[in-house]
C-alpha cells in the first residue's frame, strides 16, 4: 500500500493547458475518485501518476518518495483501463499470467488461482476473450491488475462500456475488492452515482483545474463554486440580477420570470445589481398552487403516473423545461399553471 501525493502538477498539449496546479493527497487504503465532464483533465492526471504520461512541472510523491521520472514498470501499479486492453490471442489464465513476473510455477499458480476467486472466474480461465460478456472482461482486467500486487490501483473510466446492470453490480465488486484488500486506489470517472457509491474522497476537476475536494455529502452541501453547485446532482440553473441582501433574504430578479425572494444556503460576497446564478436541487423544489413570493410561475405541459409517483413536466414563460417528481395526490392538468416554490435553505447563489 502506498500514500500519494501530488504537487503543483502542471501539463499542456501544445498550446491547452491541460493540468493547472493539481495538488491532493491519497492516503493509503483510500478509495480517491476524481470525477469531471469529458476533456477536463482526470485522465491525463491518472496517466501522469501511472508514469505514462509526463508532467511539465510538479512532481509525484509515493510514500515521500519522488517518481515522477521512475518508469510505470517500476512503480508498483495496477491498472484497468475503459477498453479492457485484453490481449485477444490468449485465454484468460494467459492474460493474467502475462505480468506475473519471477515466480515459481507453483507461486504464478497460486497467484492465478487467488485473482480468479477474487473476481469469480476461476471456471472460466480457459476460455477465449471471444467467449466472455464485457462485464467478465473487466474482470479479467481487474484479475491481471492484482496479480502485480499493487502498491497503488489505477481505473480509468472502468464501468463506462457496460451496461447499467452489469455496471452496478461490478461497482460493488470493486469497492469490496478495494476495501478487503486495503488498496490505496484511484478511480476516475464521470459518473456521480459510482463516485458517490464508492468514494472515501472526491476530487471535482473541470479545465484541468480542482474545483473542490471532499466528501460526497460536502459537494452536495456545501459546494465551493457555481461549476460544482451545476455538476453534482439534478439542478435547475437560473440567470438573475441581484436586488438586494437583507439579513438572510436575498431578493433576485430572474430573467423573463419576475422576482422571487429566496434564503439560499451560501452568502457569497456580492453587490447589488450583479448578475448571478441562482441554482436549486430538482428534487427540491415543491410544486403550490398559490403565488408565495419564493416562487415563479409554470405551466403545467405532461402528467403521467408512475407506481404512487406523479410524473410532471413543466415549462417557464421563458421556456425553461423542469421535470419533477411529485405525489400522486397531486391534481394538476396539463394546460394549467402553478408555480414552483424554492424552499429555504435549497438554493444557491453564486456570481455569474
Amino acid at each position: 500500500m502506498v500514500t500519494v501525493e501530488v504537487n503543483h502538477l502542471n501539463k499542456n498539449f501544445g498550446k491547452l493547458r491541460v493540468l493547472n496546479d493539481i495538488n491532493l493527497k491519497i492516503n493509503n487504503g483510500e478509495l480517491f475518485v476524481v470525477i469531471g465532464p469529458s476533456g477536463s483533465g482526470k485522465s491525463t492526471l491518472l496517466r501522469i501518476i501511472a508514469g505514462l504520461e509526463s508532467p511539465d512541472s510538479g512532481n509525484v510523491l509515493f510514500d515521500g518518495v519522488d517518481v515522477t521520472t521512475i518508469p510505470p514498470n517500476k512503480r508498483g501499479i495496477g491498472m484497468v483501463f475503459q477498453d479492457y486492453a485484453i490481449w485477444p490471442h490468449m485465454n484468460v489464465e494467459q492474460n493474467i499470467k502475462f505480468v506475473i513476473k519471477n515466480k515459481k510455477p507453483e507461486e504464478e499458480e497460486e497467484i492465478l488461482k487467488d485473482v480468479l476467486e477474487t473476481v469469480g472466474l476461476l471456471s472460466k480461465r480457459k476460455n477465449r476473450p471471444s467467449e466472455l460478456s464485457g462485464g467478465e472482461l473487466q474482470r479479467v482486467a481487474i484479475a491481471r491488475a492484482l496479480a502485480v500486487k499493487p502498491r497503488l490501483f489505477l481505473m480509468d473510466e472502468p464501468l463506462s462500456n457496460l451496461d447499467e446492470k452489469i455496471r452496478k453490480e461490478l461497482l460493488v465488486e470493486i469497492l469490496d475488492i478495494v476495501k478487503e484488500n486495503n488498496l490505496t486506489t484511484l478511480f476516475v470517472t464521470h459518473s456521480q452515482e459510482e463516485a458517490f457509491e464508492i468514494g472515501d474522497k472526491i476530487a471535482v476537476i473541470n479545465k484541468g483545474v480542482i474545483e473542490q475536494m471532499g466528501m460526497s455529502d460536502e459537494l452536495i452541501n456545501t459546494p465551493y463554486s457555481s461549476f460544482v453547485a451545476k455538476f453534482i446532482g439534478d439542478n435547475l440553473v437560473l440567470d438573475g440580477k441581484l436586488i438586494d441582501m437583507k439579513g438572510e433574504v436575498v431578493t433576485i430578479e430572474l430573467d423573463n420570470l419576475g422576482i422571487v425572494k429566496v434564503i439560499p444556503k451560501n452568502r457569497p460576497d456580492l453587490n447589488e445589481g450583479e448578475s448571478i446564478l441562482l441554482i436549486v436541487r430538482m428534487n427540491d423544489l415543491k410544486i403550490s398552487d398559490e403565488n408565495p413570493n419564493n416562487s415563479f410561475k409554470v405551466k403545467i405541459i405532461s402528467r403521467k403516473i408512475i407506481k404512487d409517483k406523479v410524473k410532471a413536466y413543466f415549462e417557464t414563460p421563458n421556456l425553461i423545461r423542469i421535470g419533477l417528481e411529485i405525489n400522486s395526490t397531486w391534481k394538476g392538468k396539463n394546460g394549467e399553471w402553478s408555480f414552483l416554490e424554492i424552499p429555504d435553505y435549497k438554493s444557491f447563489i453564486f456570481k455569474k
